[in-house]
């Protein structure tokens, strides 16, 4: 294996460092099941992310990228939504094995296993009236609404 420099020999100490200090802490702060987080499946999810595509609520459709990224991009692959081609988001490159925390994974609780709700329509903070069909031909492309007419845009 190649010398480190003193950079990177730094840059992963640190990283190493915050990530075991993040697990102590966490587990000092979240020591049970949080009362006000509920739980809901893929599809449940699916079912609020197509109707917000219907409505066009891009707000809380980015609200929600931003809050989950990795649980909001696998829901936009099952339900066939793209990035238009030259947008498509890179990956960033994994941690080097040097900079990985020492501490173990946390195992999944008991009550994760199964949805707290049995249908969509009990979610609390948004109920589904009706599920909406999927898109029929192609994804939704996420670009700005075209101005109303007599509107000359970036007036």
């Amino acid at each position: 294996m190649p010398q480190q420099s003193d950079t990177e020999m730094l840059r992963d100490s640190m990283t190493r460092e915050v990530s075991n200090d993040a697990y102590a802490i966490a587990s000092q702060i979240f020591k049970g099941p949080e009362p006000d987080v509920g739980r809901v499946s893929n599809q449940q999810l699916d079912d609020r992310y197509r109707q917000a595509f219907s409505q066009n609520d891009r707000q809380y459709l980015q609200q929600e990228a931003t809050r989950d990224p990795a649980q909001f991009l696998a829901s936009m692959q099952r339900l066939g939504v793209t990035m238009p081609p030259g947008q498509e988001l890179q990956s960033e490159p994994p941690l080097p094995k040097a900079a990985k925390a020492n501490v173990p994974v946390p195992k999944t609780p008991p009550q994760a296993q199964q949805p707290t709700f049995s249908t969509a329509d009990e979610v609390p903070s948004q109920p589904l009236a009706a599920p909406v069909p999927p898109p029929a031909v192609s994804p939704v492309p996420l670009q700005p609404a075209a101005p109303p007419p007599g509107v000359m845009p970036g007036t």
